[in-house]
């Protein structure tokens, strides 16, 4: 949510601090090896203050994370009466992708740090179920249905699928480098279409 508050923003400035210093600290000495008390030292806080805004080392690693999947909801949410879900998810996703370009480093630590830890791993899988619910949401709205139905998760889990795929490419990628946007949207372009298709064909099938 936007911090529109002074003392709201102090803590957005506090919380990103804590985690900007976190990251770095976990991808150059390792997860386990970094303490929060190193943490709170490098952020200049107290160890106190980094265990009230995260409870636990985890929840620092995956805040992107969680932030990412606020601005979904939000997305889909509030999108404008006739907007459907894939074309919500498309405006988010040139949304995400500036905000990907500003933090690639801190992201790329936190990608890091994730893969050389196997709870870690298994945590962002989590995430990513998380994720794909949100999207059966919003499809299951589109299509009238309820988001436990089959025809929404299935779309959902085919969205997602996407997004492995481009994920995958970018790993292929050295350190940093980002697919061109055009390119990656043409990709995408071409995989939300088959699974709009497919929605759209489910709903008529319904009516």
């Amino acid at each position: 949510m936007p911090a529109n508050t002074l003392r709201e923003r102090k803590k957005a400035k506090t919380r990103e601090k804590i985690v900007s210093v976190a990251l770095r600290l976990f991808a150059d000495d390792g997860y386990a090896n970094t303490t929060i008390a190193r943490i709170a030292e490098e952020a200049e806080v107290s160890p106190r203050t980094v265990a009230t805004y995260f409870p636990a080392k985890e929840d620092i690693v995956f805040y992107l994370s969680d932030m990412t999947k606020q601005r979904l909801v939000l997305a889909i949410e509030e999108r404008d009466t006739g907007v459907d879900t894939m074309t919500a998810l498309r405006k988010w996703l040139l949304e995400e992708r500036e905000l990907f370009e500003q933090h690639h480093e801190l992201m790329g630590c936190q990608q890091k740090v994730i893969d050389n830890e196997a709870a870690l791993r298994a945590h962002e899988q989590a995430v990513m179920r998380d994720f794909e619910l949100v999207l059966a949401d919003g499809l299951a709205l589109d299509l009238g249905m309820g988001s436990t139905d089959l025809e929404p998760r299935l779309a959902a889990a085919a969205t997602m699928a996407v997004f492995d795929l481009l994920g995958d490419e970018r790993k292929g990628r050295a350190e940093g480098e980002l697919p061109p946007l055009d390119e990656q949207l043409e990709k995408l372009d071409q995989a939300l279409t088959f699974i709009t298709g497919g929605v759209a064909a489910l709903r008529d099938a319904r009516d």
